[in-house]
């Protein structure tokens, strides 16, 4: 049985469906996430789970206990914000201590208790501190220790880093994951950042709308989208829009207005005549001056870069088709020296194998 089970669950503010019909279970020990765009019903999700909002239907259960009617301090369960909301006239230690003062916690485990919260996020040396003396990676992990000091079930964490700048961000992410492995605790993570998703999860709901559109393994998100909003959100993607031709084995071509002929693999879901998506990632092509044609499973497309984007380890072009549809590519910049490959204007060929684009079937209307 999962730690955590939601069931058709449903949140509404007045006409407005912010959580629809939800459906998910989370396994103790995992690092979940919840990703999608603002307004999708992610946050609003956490505060349910959290307790701080009360849903229009369906059920939270945690480890087997109904969490309905519940309130939030008799909940196993702790919620790290995005300001971290430490009491500013109180120093690291009392801060951590917070909660177990809440808690009615004896006098005689509090210290102990606080030791190992503070050795779990590094900041044994703070204690004294206050939150005005501490960087902002270090109020974040403080806030770390005052929701782990109490041993929940599961940790939330609602967008923690996202006040965060990039290269302390990515520092915090690593923190994040080693601290979730050490302390064994579940982890429920919010974001909107899809790179940050798929550096932290064992699995993510992609959320829109109020609902889940895909839930999986990040590998598997990433390379194989079930809808088009997915394959269009998570990472960036070549997205080319047409009609199943022909299905003939193991391979099928799709028709797109102004490419003309694309070639994938054949996908279960397919219909001859139906509509769909390749989608394609720019990783996943090459682009050059010349590609010799000829190899079966490859597609190959001319075109002229109209715009480039320097990356320090890759280039990004983006070539427009002699038919006007613009592909997304990139070399990377592994030539000794300063590396110099295409200009806006140059003539060159795109190609990918058939096997690298992910057919996404168009939803039917209903």
């Amino acid at each position: 049985m999962a730690l955590l089970e939601i069931r058709n669950l449903v949140r509404r503010f007045g006409d407005y469906t912010a959580v629809d019909d939800i459906s998910l279970s989370v396994e103790a020990g995992e690092f979940f996430t919840l990703l999608g765009p603002s307004g999708c019903g992610k946050t609003t999700l956490l505060r349910m789970i959290a307790g701080f909002d009360a849903p229009d239907g369906g059920r939270i259960v945690l480890d087997g206990v109904d969490l309905a009617g519940v309130p939030p301090e008799q909940r196993a369960v702790r919620t790290v914000f995005q300001n971290y909301a430490l009491f500013p006239h109180m120093t690291v230690a009392q801060n951590i201590a917070f909660p177990l003062d809440m808690a009615n916690t004896p006098k005689a485990q509090v210290k102990g208790r606080i030791d190992e919260a503070l050795e779990d996020v590094r900041l044994t040396d703070f204690a004294s501190r206050y939150p005005h003396e501490l960087s902002g990676g270090q109020r974040q992990r403080v806030a770390l220790a005052r929701a782990l000091v109490t041993h929940p079930k599961l940790l939330l964490l609602d967008e923690p880093l996202s006040a965060l700048d990039a290269q302390l961000r990515e520092q915090m992410q690593i923190e994040l994951i080693n601290l979730q492995k050490e302390v064994g605790i579940t982890f429920i993570y919010v974001t909107h950042d899809q790179a940050e998703a798929l550096a932290l999860s064992h699995r993510i709901a992609v959320m829109n709308r109020g609902r889940v559109e895909q839930m999986d393994e990040p590998t598997r998100i990433y390379s194989y989208p079930t809808s088009r909003f997915v394959a269009d959100f998570i990472g960036t993607c070549n997205l080319f829009d047409g009609t199943v031709a022909q299905i003939a084995g193991d391979g099928m071509v799709l028709d797109v207005p102004g490419m003309g002929a694309v070639k994938a693999r054949t996908a279960p879901d397919a219909v001859l005549g139906g509509r769909g998506t390749i989608a394609l990632r720019p990783e996943k092509t090459r682009v050059s001056a010349e590609i010799v044609r000829g190899v079966p499973d490859e597609n190959h497309f001319k075109g002229t870069v109209k715009e480039l984007l320097y990356m320090g380890g890759v280039t990004v072009y983006i070539v427009e088709t002699e038919g006007g549809v613009r592909i997304e590519t990139m070399l990377a910049n592994s030539a000794i020296g300063r590396p110099r490959f295409f200009e806006v204007g140059d003539a060159v060929d795109v190609a990918w194998r058939v096997d690298a684009g992910h057919f996404v079937p168009e939803p039917a209307q209903g």
